[in-house]
């Protein structure tokens, strides 16, 4: 998931992620509130040399000793005060549990150092004499814990969570409907976007210079071209929806008719085979089908006309013992096989791809295109069946976004008052 998808899914979760923001921001401000505060201190002591001193020899100075350890500070069990030598300064930093307490230990420190006896390097006497030149104030801040860096952790936890959170949830519930969403998510070209109609059994591709057929047949030529050759001797194609639903259906029939339509030779063959999709309607031809083939029955007996010239159909046929996805393993190529010597193109409506296997078997000897329904699915169900389908070896074609009939109906209606 690159950059440009991470702020796309966080700006759609965007309630999210400033919920997650402002709980971690509140959880950390209480985090601080409730550690323990240190407050620190600090006051300047110089060395000088007393009248009549060599200055040069200042290197022999307080400063000297409590660098060697010469100078010890008790600051009590519960509050602490480290000296630092600065050349002939010496710095006291007293740490404590309270902004005054600190304070007043920095002083009394700084004060004892100036009775601390400096010793009888530079000769007779006291050369050498301590002053308090910065005594200290009462810190405004405490320096444990550090707010600024609280601050900025606070902020990069709050980040990370609130993207996290968005990308986690866009995952689950974000449903596709944007022509580029859906390419990236199925790593494949989106071939057209269409309006499915409320009544599936329409036909628009029989009526050529609409719209519609017009679509399909940008589709037949995709399917048509989609080899080195660009009059390949046969086509296979397998349409499946991702999700459960006819919108496949749709999509295949019309595709056939287009390709017919062409000049092409064309079967469409119905892979809906097995018990899950019930029993063959009333309107299904009294012929063989598809199960029957795989079974050995001949294909020319099992042909029935479509709606146009050059397309004959294949119905599912009924189904016996033998499983369907043993078949589809062991004699759907042979099958195809088979359809390319008496047809130019050869179209397969697969099941679903979230009802069985079957689709993915007989994409592995076809091009499969995808019919998704806008709103229908999340990316990343997308992306996991793109990926399966070629983990096992299936080429996607492409993908046909379908727009609800509801759903255009209403844009129309919003356009026309807009108007």
């Amino acid at each position: 998931m690159d950059a440009h998808e991470v702020v796309a899914a966080v700006w759609r979760q965007r309630l999210l992620a400033a919920l997650v923001c402002v709980v971690a921001a509140v959880a950390v401000l209480i985090g601080v509130q409730l550690a323990p505060q240190r407050w620190t201190a600090t006051a300047l002591v110089e060395v000088v040399a007393e009248p009549g001193a060599a200055s040069g020899r200042l290197r022999s100075s307080l400063a000297e000793q409590v660098a060697s350890g010469d100078v010890a500070v008790d600051a009590g069990e519960e509050s602490q005060a480290d000296l630092t030598p600065d050349g002939a300064f010496v710095r006291v930093e007293a740490e404590a549990d309270d902004a005054p307490t600190a304070a007043a230990l920095a002083d009394a420190v700084a004060r004892a150092l100036t009775r601390v006896e400096v010793g009888d390097r530079l000769g007779p006497g006291r050369p050498l004499r301590a002053q308090v030149v910065v005594p200290a104030t009462v810190p405004t801040a405490p320096t444990s814990p550090d707010l600024a860096a609280s601050a900025a952790v606070a902020a990069l936890l709050a980040a990370g969570l609130a993207a996290a959170a968005a990308v986690g949830r866009d995952r689950r519930t974000h449903r596709l409907d944007d022509a580029a969403e859906v390419e990236a998510a199925a790593a494949a070209p989106l071939l057209t976007r269409l309006t499915a109609p409320r009544d599936l059994t329409e036909l628009p591709a029989l009526a050529p210079g609409t719209l519609a057929a017009e679509a399909f047949r940008h589709v037949a030529w995709a399917v048509r071209g989609r080899g080195a050759d660009p009059e390949p001797l046969t086509t296979r194609t397998v349409v499946a929806d991702v999700v459960a639903g006819d919108g496949h259906v749709w999509v295949g029939a019309n595709l056939a008719i287009s390709l017919a339509q062409a000049g092409r030779r064309v079967l469409l063959a119905d892979g809906r085979m097995g018990e899950r999709f019930g029993a063959p309607g009333e309107s299904a031809p009294d012929t063989p089908g598809l199960y029957d083939v795989l079974t050995g029955v001949d294909l020319d007996a099992a042909l029935s006309p479509g709606p146009v010239g050059g397309l004959q159909v294949l119905p599912p046929g009924t189904w016996g013992e033998e499983p369907v996805s043993e078949l589809l393993s062991t004699r759907f190529a042979a099958f195809l096989d088979a359809a390319a010597a008496s047809f130019d193109d050869v179209v397969v409506l697969g099941p679903p791809l979230e009802e069985c296997d079957d689709s993915r078997l007989m994409a592995l000897d076809a091009d499969l295109v995808l019919t998704l329904g806008s709103g229908a699915v999340a990316a990343s169900a997308l992306r996991a069946h793109a990926d399966r389908l070629r983990s096992a070896g299936a080429r996607v074609l492409g993908v046909v976004l379908l727009d609800r009939a509801d759903r255009a109906d209403r844009a129309d209606r919003a356009d026309r008052h807009h108007r």
